[in-house]
């Protein structure tokens, strides 16, 4: 019974995160956002497996590392874009912000698990596309969120006062978990097994 009500949440994040209608009570909406976040988070461990795969302690390390940047720097933008919602008297909720933040999240990294087979035969296959392609699977994963997140945000609010804060709060969201993003793997690195750029932080950005 319990796997069963969990396929059918599944299904319903599934059409929440392809424009489907949004859960109409905050419990409901609620439980979406938390298997968004668990199975995003599930997800991306995959896509770490297949990016660490360049030796089995890298790819084990990358099962809970992967994971863990995304949500800390999930944990590091949302207060931001709540307080953004506050100060600006915007018609958004916090706890739809947050929902919607989920959903996008859960997006991405579906995009990153679905990548993954294809980075983890680049990278053993390929010295010149491997990395490119481990890394471009990321941003494409980012750029996929990023989407997800302002077309969500967008089905919870209408023209009107208020508008204009909903959106600057995704905006502030967005820029400040890409910034913990880039710390957090800097952080965490190595996360593939070739040097990158990424693993000096915001200061090899400058270099």
């Amino acid at each position: 019974m319990e796997s069963f009500r969990s396929m059918l949440g599944l299904s319903e994040l599934m059409s929440v995160t392809c424009g489907g209608s949004v859960p109409q009570t905050r419990a409901r909406e609620t439980m979406l956002a938390v298997i968004a976040i668990v199975a995003g988070l599930a997800l991306s461990a995959v896509w770490g497996v297949a990016a660490g795969s360049a030796s089995p302690a890298l790819a084990l390390a990358d099962v809970y590392k992967v994971p863990m940047v995304i949500l800390l720097s999930a944990l590091t933008a949302l207060p931001a874009g709540l307080v953004t919602l506050r100060l600006t008297n915007a018609r958004l909720g916090g706890a739809e912000l947050a929902a919607a933040f989920a959903t996008s999240i859960f997006g991405g990294t579906l995009v990153l698990a679905t990548l993954a087979p294809l980075v983890a035969i680049y990278y053993h296959t390929s010295v010149v596309a491997g990395v490119p392609l481990a890394l471009g699977s990321v941003f494409v994963a980012l750029a996929t969120a990023s989407l997800l997140f302002a077309r969500n945000v967008g089905q919870r609010i209408r023209a009107g006062e208020g508008r204009a804060g909903s959106r600057l709060a995704v905006f502030v969201l967005v820029a400040i978990f890409l910034a913990a993003l880039l710390q957090f793997v800097a952080l965490a690195s190595p996360i593939i097994g070739t040097h990158t750029g990424l693993e000096g932080g915001f200061d090899m950005l400058g270099r």
